[in-house]
């Protein structure tokens, strides 16, 4: 299931996961080169992996205002989910 852009989830027979990937640049011999940097997070069930999403989206906010903004957009990504 794509949750948005640079986060989705993943299930088998074995459990769920939640990768990340997005398009990053590094400095490489004095050069900046572009490279895709992935990240995931393995779990039992999609609850936990819906919760790790939310927490991760809210993790840099600066005030209540934008957390609570922030988990109204997650709330609405994950009803919307097909």
């Amino acid at each position: 299931m794509k949750l948005d852009n640079n986060y989705k989830v993943v299930s088998d027979s074995v459990g769920t996961i939640l990768t990340f990937q997005c398009e990053r640049t590094r400095e490489k011999d004095g050069k900046e080169v572009p490279y895709t940097f992935k990240d995931h997070w393995y779990f039992v069930s999609v609850e936990q992996a819906l919760r790790k999403y939310l927490e991760l989206k809210v993790n840099g906010c600066e005030d209540v205002k934008q957390c609570l903004d922030r988990i109204e957009e997650v709330k609405q990504i994950i009803l919307n989910l097909k």
